[in-house]
């Protein structure tokens, strides 16, 4: 069996001292750029692993500082398309609700991507190694319930949260939002508004990531209505707005719920004002959203899979777990100018009377 390579191993095949590699090893400024490069380069060839606690506790011990620093977890971003996801408002949110969490317990985060610079799982897996990151924090996948499996090898090794979408391949655990207590607190809150025909606007493929939990939502409040106020949901894409156009003429939707932005062009293209003629909600409502919707509270999410994660690596509970675990947290509704309160009696809340009963 190969030996483990040692600091004294990487000094010698690096030509440089002990005193060296260990800096470069940690990144100390003093160590040119170049060098400290070439033995990082070096160590992950090698298979090199540090202990980040011990290294950590004797930085400290030698500055005279209050041990704090637990260790590194990884962040992990599976997105072939980078620039959506640095781009999406929610991936953001979820990334700094991660950051935050991990910092306060006392653990760093380092950030990884497969695309950008281009890494393989191979490739990765000794990076992760030589860096003695055995804690992952992943990004759903753009293939949503699937990810790829040429990622295997990395949950044989790591403890891991995905945050997002309950993932069917690897059937790790997760965070996510409750999409169906969403939908179904979206239809309550414009119910309560006094609208009586809301519509469901949402893309089958991002609804069957979830299960169906968005529709399943939307239709357990839906079915407290009366038969003549319930609308056929529509199934969102960007070539639709013609088929939009026929449907809203013909199922005359009072207020509709979605997670599509697109709609408010296509609705003001028809001539109708919102939300005098129509409202709109979205499910996902951001800062920067001038919508009423729900705030899905996406930054909790990411606080969540840290608190998940650190308590499996506390349990030494590594690779795919014996059974998956999720957590869900829910949405806030927040008002917004894209939806009025009509003079009608408000009926009944579903929510609430579910909520007071449970």
């Amino acid at each position: 069996m190969k030996d483990t390579p040692t600091i004294r191993t990487l000094a010698k095949m690096a030509g440089v001292s002990n005193a060296t590699v260990s800096l470069a090893l940690r990144n100390h400024p003093r160590i040119r750029p170049e060098v400290r490069e070439r033995i990082q380069q070096i160590a992950v060839e090698a298979g090199y692993k540090t202990d980040a606690l011990v290294a950590n506790l004797l930085a400290q011990l030698r500055t005279k500082k209050t041990l704090t620093y637990q260790s590194t977890l990884g962040l992990l971003t599976t997105w072939e398309n980078p620039a959506f996801h640095k781009a999406t408002q929610t991936f953001l949110e979820w990334i700094a609700g991660c950051q935050e969490r991990a910092s306060s317990l006392g653990y760093g985060l380092d950030q990884f991507s497969l695309v950008e610079p281009p890494v393989s799982p191979e490739r990765l897996v000794k990076i992760l190694n030589t860096r003695n990151i055995r804690g992952l924090l992943v990004i759903g996948s753009d293939l949503g319930d699937v990810i790829r499996p040429e990622l295997d090898p990395l949950w044989e090794y790591s403890a891991a949260i995905v945050m997002g979408v309950r993932p069917i391949h690897p059937q790790l655990s997760f965070t996510s939002n409750d999409q169906f207590d969403t939908a179904l607190r979206a239809v309550d809150e414009v119910l309560q508004l006094g609208y009586e025909r809301p519509g469901l606007c949402i893309h089958p493929e991002v609804d069957n990531w979830v299960e169906r939990r968005f529709s399943g939502g939307f239709y357990a409040c839906q079915n407290t209505l009366p038969r003549v106020n319930c609308v056929p949901k529509f199934e969102f894409d960007r070539d639709a707005e013609e088929r939009f156009r026929a449907w809203v003429k013909r199922s005359q939707p009072d207020v509709i719920i979605t997670l599509h932005t697109e709609i408010l062009g296509w609705i003001k293209a028809m001539g109708l004002k919102v939300p005098q003629d129509i409202g709109l909600v979205h499910l996902d409502k951001t800062p920067d959203m001038e919508w009423a919707g729900m705030q899905q509270n996406n930054t909790h999410i990411g606080r969540a899979a840290v608190d998940m994660l650190i308590g499996q690596l506390h349990r030494n509970e590594f690779g795919i777990p014996p059974f998956q675990k999720g957590l869900f947290i829910m949405s806030t509704w927040v008002p917004g100018p894209t939806v009025r309160k009509h003079d009608k009696p408000k009926p009944k809340s579903l929510t609430k009377t579910r909520r007071s009963s449970g």
